[in-house]
């Protein structure tokens, strides 16, 4: 089987995600020089709200969301992870709860925990059934669902995935993107579901520096072009609201 279309294993995510990143991570908080994806969670979560992560990483946006006022829970089921990011707030003074579990499987909380329950790059390494049966299993736990993956309509991602596939520098695994995740989320039972993306810029850092296609986008972007709004963001943000609220 092509590796591309296999997902990494616990293994390869957790030498993917470890403390080696510590020094990456500061200086990101600490510089407020965070990615698209925690800014934009920064608008869609009110302060004071309690929130959980599923499949933290490297922790960045729990840490952006817990030092901005949210009260947060992280979850990843690398010890690698949940090391990395435990130390990241002891040395940042931020505080976070941070624990290992594996998301597939029922959490420890009770249902409607949380205010809000958000996944940034997690759910694309899984087919739509499966997609359908996590986004049940966790909208148990909170009030609103936060879905960020990988945008299928986003030009700059695609050709980029594509020419590091080819390169064999893709370090992903499988990664299925969508242009779309609210048949996914009705059918898991979420109502009142709002879609849009977000990156548009970042999503040029898959392709070489010297490629046509992200010097046309960027200059697009220099000449004011909202990308974004022709759904050409990096990112699919799919936000949905659970049937008992």
């Amino acid at each position: 089987m092509n590796k591309y279309n296999e997902a990494l294993s616990k293994e390869e995510w957790g030498s993917y995600y470890n403390i080696s990143k510590i020094n990456d991570v500061i200086n990101v908080i600490e510089n407020a020089n965070v990615q698209p994806w925690a800014e934009n969670l920064i608008e869609i979560i009110p302060k004071e709200s309690k929130c959980l992560e599923i499949g933290c990483g490297t922790g960045i946006s729990s840490l952006w969301l817990a030092k901005n006022g949210r009260k947060v829970t992280a979850i990843d089921y690398t010890s690698e992870s949940v090391n990395l990011v435990k130390l990241a707030a002891k040395k940042l003074s931020i505080e976070v709860d941070v624990l290992q579990y594996d998301a597939t499987q029922d959490l420890p909380f009770k249902e409607g925990e949380f205010d809000y329950i958000f996944q940034c790059g997690l759910l694309e390494h899984f087919d739509t059934e499966k997609q359908i049966k996590l986004l049940e299993r966790w909208g148990k736990y909170g009030r609103y669902m936060v879905s960020m993956i990988p945008n299928a309509a986003s030009i700059a991602y695609r050709v980029g995935k594509e020419i590091m596939e080819k390169n064999n520098t893709w370090t992903y695994g499988l990664e299925i993107p969508k242009s779309t995740m609210k048949s996914e989320f009705e059918s898991a039972g979420f109502r009142e579901v709002k879609e849009y993306t977000i990156g548009s810029k970042w999503g040029t850092n898959f392709l070489p520096k010297n490629h046509k296609l992200r010097k046309c986008i960027l200059e697009l972007i220099e000449e004011g072009y909202q990308l974004n709004d022709y759904k050409q963001g990096y990112l699919l943000v799919t936000i949905g609201k659970g049937l008992n609220y």
